[in-house]
């Protein structure tokens, strides 16, 4: 079952499909995960002459950078008062230098190869309705100690949300990400191996196998799944948090041009848009951890704010998820000999995918790694990370398990028309969806991935693990990793 919500960058833009990998092969570097990030650290590493494979589990852009918002900015938020608090002024310039040279590196290929996709230098805002006006001259003080370019519109600007005060950061950029990547495959399919519909079910020091029983042997390999393949040191998979976002486009012109976040909540994320033949605003929000909330009311509150504020109804909506990581620092570069990792872009991939996909390109050439090394896997804390991601995953497990027990229901005939619940069947957790034709899709409640127990997801009609953010739709097929093997069907 294909998930009826659809972003309107793959409405308009046919991506190229590829062979799957049919037998054993040998390259120098491969790449394994066909998003922005991989797909950027082919075109990277191919450039100096090495012999790349790049391989996606489904097609080639399918997952979070087709359900992006494609903002491709450096103004995350509020972070940078929060980077120089926990991190340090050096750190934090560091941070803002890379995210900058990610907005230069992904405008320099689009003149390179003359790719159109709507590519346009905007400034990106932060505002407010006066309930965080500290929170935002907090972080015009991190941006003046930074060093970064901002106005402080005290007055606010011309918007129709109300606010009292914004915060702007100029020359930052956003595009269309699936013309802009369709545009990258074409320049790379004829230097890059490319297979599609291909999982790699393990990687050990200089091989990956594939699911179909095909060997791939490499001198070094790139991770560039969303969520981590592996589970690398410092039990990294326990570390991240997994969080849904919605977002629905609209056809208001109301909108000037710009970035925007509502910080105030509930948050609100807002920019123009022409993809699909129309002209609108993209409005963006609701997030939650993935599995914890059913998202049933997710897109009508993006259209009642879009209704209210852009006088604008829905004609789009779809659905996102991202890896938090501890620090919120993305993960780029060696996390053992002769392999590598990028990943946990904390909900602004585009410049992160591009500038990470220089570093790798960098170390892979055996120089040092730029920023200081600061995106590395070693800055975490492996103790306390470790046994904290670990009592998590216990803890998880244990209530999963508890309710299995004493709070799950036993009569599925309680089930009304379009809606889902676990139910304790003969001592087993089954997973139930009843469609609006009356029909049970019934499978196992238990993750393939580690275990954990799903919940649904009414917005997408979908079943998410709280642990780890896989996702599976209503008949128990995989959408989303980490896990591999569809829920067991009954």
């Amino acid at each position: 079952m294909k998930n009826e919500n659809v972003s309107l960058w793959t409405k308009s833009v046919t991506v190229p499909s590829f062979p799957s990998l049919t037998q054993d092969l040998e390259c120098d570097v491969l790449v394994i995960g066909g998003g922005i990030a991989g797909i950027l650290a082919a075109h990277e590493v191919a450039s100096t002459g090495r012999k790349v494979t790049l391989v996606d589990a489904r097609k080639l852009i399918q997952e979070t950078t087709a359900n992006t918002t494609a903002k491709i900015t450096a103004q995350h938020h509020l972070k940078y008062q929060q980077f120089i608090k926990k991190n340090g002024i050096e750190q934090a310039k560091l941070y803002y230098q890379s995210q900058m040279d990610g907005i230069a590196h992904i405008e320099d290929l689009i003149d390179q190869y003359h790719i159109p996709c709507h590519f346009e230098r905007l400034s990106s805002f932060q505002i407010t309705d006066g309930k965080n006006k500290e929170r935002l001259l907090n972080e015009k003080e991190a941006y003046d100690t930074l060093g970064i370019a901002s106005v402080l519109h005290e007055q606010g600007i011309d918007l129709p949300y109300k606010n009292e005060l914004a915060l702007e950061m100029p020359n930052q950029a956003q595009f269309h990400p699936l013309e802009f990547l369709k545009g990258m495959i074409d320049v790379i399919k004829d230097r890059v191996d490319i297979y599609d519909r291909t999982v790699i079910a393990s990687v050990s020091d200089q091989s990956a196998e594939t699911e179909d029983g095909f060997t791939i042997n490499f001198q070094d390999v790139i991770i560039a799944t969303h969520y981590p393949l592996v589970n690398f040191k410092h039990n990294l998979i326990s570390q991240l948090q997994i969080e849904r976002s919605y977002i629905i486009a609209t056809e208001s012109e109301q909108l000037p041009k710009g970035m925007y976040q509502i910080v105030d909540k509930p948050e609100r994320s807002l920019r123009n848009y022409e993809a699909a033949g129309s002209i609108g605003v993209l409005v963006g929000g609701e997030n939650h951890v993935t599995g914890i909330k059913d998202g049933a009311d997710a897109y009508d509150n993006l259209t009642a704010f879009s209704q209210s504020v852009l006088n604008s109804d829905r004609i789009s909506q779809w659905s996102a998820q991202d890896m938090i990581t501890p620090d919120e620092f993305p993960i780029i570069g060696a996390y053992r000999d002769h392999q590598y990792v990028i990943t946990g872009f904390n909900k602004f991939g585009m410049a992160t995918a591009a500038m990470g996909a220089l570093i790798l390109k960098t170390v892979l050439s055996g120089q040092p790694e730029p920023y200081n090394g600061i995106f590395n896997i070693n800055r975490l804390d492996t103790i306390r990370d470790n046994v904290k991601g670990l009592a998590k995953k216990a803890v998880d497990s244990v209530i999963g398990e508890a309710k299995a027990l004493s709070k799950y229901r036993t009569d599925k005939s309680q089930l009304k028309a379009g809606e889902a619940g676990i139910f304790n069947v003969g001592g087993k957790l089954h997973a139930i969806y009843k469609t609006e034709a009356g029909e049970l899709h019934e499978t196992s409640a238990i993750c393939t991935h580690l275990g954990c127990v799903v919940n649904f997801n009414q917005a997408e009609k979908t079943w998410d693990c709280p642990c780890h953010g896989s996702r599976f739709d209503c008949h128990g097929e995989v959408l989303e990793g980490p896990a591999t093997k569809d829920l067991h069907s009954f």
